[in-house]
């Protein structure tokens, strides 16, 4: 069976407002619903990258394929390079932006490691759009991510992120561990914002911006899978919790490579 996080579910299960289909846990404020929550999180994140017509954009992990279209009409961005799993996602997703002739997107399947066939200082903007936490070997991306910028290009993305450490025999551990397993969270992804930083300045990242957005996540996502089967619920309650008591927490990244960075 597919993994949820990696279905066409969402396309059908969730309420979506064509051709904006996502599944990522929205941005939810006073009266949202999921198409305006999960519409949100892409224009916050286009808005902080500062997309325009002129940008060259590289999105990796691109679902359902809601957000290309976010860049590409909200936005005007005419270059668009979208880099998704093979499955359904992707082939739910070309369907749909062969049907809305939306020629500014070219979209390619694979994981992450594919971009490293790509010319160095080919793109203004690399956005990863709640995904990045499935990636195995962060490190390595962030290093790739950095080689395809120009210099003062912006990488945006949101992660989740562990602010506290659990005992390893700790109830709240073994729950924790099931969590990540459901989610596809690989262990070395369970990282404090300050060990991300940490890594990305190593990197020769410059820091731009960070916020927590938790608030803005996990509460809403929560309420809305109330509405939702049975699984979800469990699911959104069970991160909701983890929220609550200090263990998880949803962050926002802009960075950008140095003008004189290599």
């Amino acid at each position: 069976m597919t993994p949820y996080p990696f279905t066409t579910g969402p396309a059908f299960d969730f309420p979506q407002n064509h051709p904006y289909y996502f599944s990522n846990f929205g941005y939810w404020e006073k009266g949202y619903d999921y198409p305006t929550a999960a519409k949100k999180m892409a224009i916050l994140t286009g808005d902080a990258a500062g997309l325009n017509k002129d940008s060259k954009l590289l999105e990796v992990g691109s679902g359902l394929g809601g957000s290309v279209f976010v860049w590409a009409k909200d936005f005007s961005v005419g270059e668009i390079l979208a880099v998704n799993l093979e499955g359904e996602q992707s082939k739910f997703a070309k369907d749909l932006i062969t049907n809305e002739q939306l020629n500014s997107v070219i979209w390619k399947e694979g994981d992450w490691k594919i971009i490293s066939n790509l010319e160095d200082s080919s793109f203004t903007h690399i956005i990863c759009l709640d995904c990045i936490y499935h990636f195995q070997d962060k490190p390595s991306f962030y290093k790739e991510v950095k080689r395809l910028l120009k210099p003062n290009g912006k990488f945006v993305f949101t992660d989740l992120s562990f602010p506290k450490s659990i005992g390893r025999f700790s109830l709240y551990y073994k729950f924790l561990e099931f969590l990540t397993s459901v989610a596809l969270v690989p262990k070395e992804n369970q990282n404090t914002t300050d060990q991300t930083l940490h890594t990305l300045n190593d990197i020769g990242f410059r820091i731009i911006r960070t916020e927590e957005w938790g608030e803005f996540v996990y509460p809403g996502f929560a309420e809305f899978a109330k509405s939702q089967t049975g699984t979800l619920q469990i699911f959104a309650n069970t991160i909701l919790h983890f929220y609550h008591s200090g263990f998880l927490n949803y962050q926002f990244y802009v960075v950008e490579k140095s003008e004189y960075s290599l």
